[in-house]
Protein backbone atom coordinates (compact mmCIF):
# COMPACT_ATOMS: atom_id res chain seq x y z
CA UNK A 1 0.00 0.00 0.00
CA UNK A 2 2.68 2.52 0.56
CA UNK A 3 4.21 1.65 -2.65
CA UNK A 4 1.49 2.55 -4.45
CA UNK A 5 0.99 5.30 -2.62
CA UNK A 6 5.22 6.38 -3.41
CA UNK A 7 4.55 5.62 -7.10
CA UNK A 8 1.37 8.11 -7.18
CA UNK A 9 3.50 10.64 -5.73
CA UNK A 10 6.51 10.30 -7.22
CA UNK A 11 4.45 10.21 -10.51
CA UNK A 12 2.70 13.13 -9.89
CA UNK A 13 6.06 14.98 -8.83
CA UNK A 14 7.41 14.34 -12.49
CA UNK A 15 3.97 15.61 -14.10
CA UNK A 16 4.18 18.82 -12.14
CA UNK A 17 7.67 19.20 -13.05
CA UNK A 18 7.55 18.90 -16.71
CA UNK A 19 4.67 20.98 -16.41
CA UNK A 20 6.63 23.80 -14.79
CA UNK A 21 9.62 23.30 -17.68
CA UNK A 22 7.12 23.87 -20.47
CA UNK A 23 5.55 26.68 -18.93
CA UNK A 24 9.18 28.25 -17.96
CA UNK A 25 11.44 27.32 -20.81
CA UNK A 26 9.20 25.20 -23.82
CA UNK A 27 5.75 27.90 -24.50
CA UNK A 28 8.12 31.19 -24.30
CA UNK A 29 10.22 29.71 -26.97
CA UNK A 30 7.01 28.91 -28.90
CA UNK A 31 5.61 32.45 -28.40
CA UNK A 32 8.36 33.97 -29.43
CA UNK A 33 8.81 32.29 -32.43
CA UNK A 34 4.83 32.74 -33.80
CA UNK A 35 5.32 36.45 -32.71
CA UNK A 36 8.64 36.61 -35.21
CA UNK A 37 6.64 34.75 -37.85
CA UNK A 38 3.76 37.34 -37.53
CA UNK A 39 5.84 40.13 -37.69
CA UNK A 40 7.69 38.64 -40.95
CA UNK A 41 4.13 38.26 -42.24
CA UNK A 42 3.47 41.97 -41.57
CA UNK A 43 6.28 43.25 -43.36
CA UNK A 44 5.80 41.13 -46.19
CA UNK A 45 2.41 42.34 -46.66
CA UNK A 46 3.01 46.00 -45.94
CA UNK A 47 6.13 45.66 -48.62
CA UNK A 48 3.96 44.27 -51.14
CA UNK A 49 1.13 46.85 -50.46
CA UNK A 50 4.03 49.61 -51.57
CA UNK A 51 4.79 47.83 -54.37
CA UNK A 52 1.59 47.69 -55.94
CA UNK A 53 1.28 51.31 -54.98
CA UNK A 54 4.50 52.46 -56.54
CA UNK A 55 3.76 50.21 -59.88
CA UNK A 56 0.13 51.59 -60.24
CA UNK A 57 0.25 54.66 -57.99
CA UNK A 58 -2.71 53.30 -56.42
CA UNK A 59 -4.15 49.98 -54.26
CA UNK A 60 -8.00 49.76 -52.94
CA UNK A 61 -7.75 47.83 -49.94
CA UNK A 62 -11.67 46.46 -49.54
CA UNK A 63 -13.65 44.58 -47.22
CA UNK A 64 -17.63 44.29 -48.42
CA UNK A 65 -18.73 47.98 -48.81
CA UNK A 66 -15.82 49.13 -46.99
CA UNK A 67 -12.76 50.33 -49.31
CA UNK A 68 -9.73 52.62 -48.86
CA UNK A 69 -7.85 53.53 -51.01
CA UNK A 70 -3.95 53.95 -51.18
CA UNK A 71 -2.05 56.65 -53.37
CA UNK A 72 1.32 57.52 -53.64
CA UNK A 73 2.18 60.79 -52.09
CA UNK A 74 4.73 63.16 -53.62
CA UNK A 75 4.71 65.70 -50.66
CA UNK A 76 7.44 68.04 -53.24
CA UNK A 77 4.97 68.09 -55.69
CA UNK A 78 2.79 70.60 -53.10
CA UNK A 79 -1.23 71.07 -53.11
CA UNK A 80 -2.68 72.08 -55.79
CA UNK A 81 -4.16 75.63 -55.17
CA UNK A 82 -7.81 76.17 -53.89
CA UNK A 83 -9.90 79.24 -55.34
Amino acid sequence: MRDKKMVIATIAIVVLALALIYVLLIEPKIQGYVVQKQVNAQEVTVQAIVQIVNQQGYVVLGQGNDSVVLVKYNPEQGQPNKP
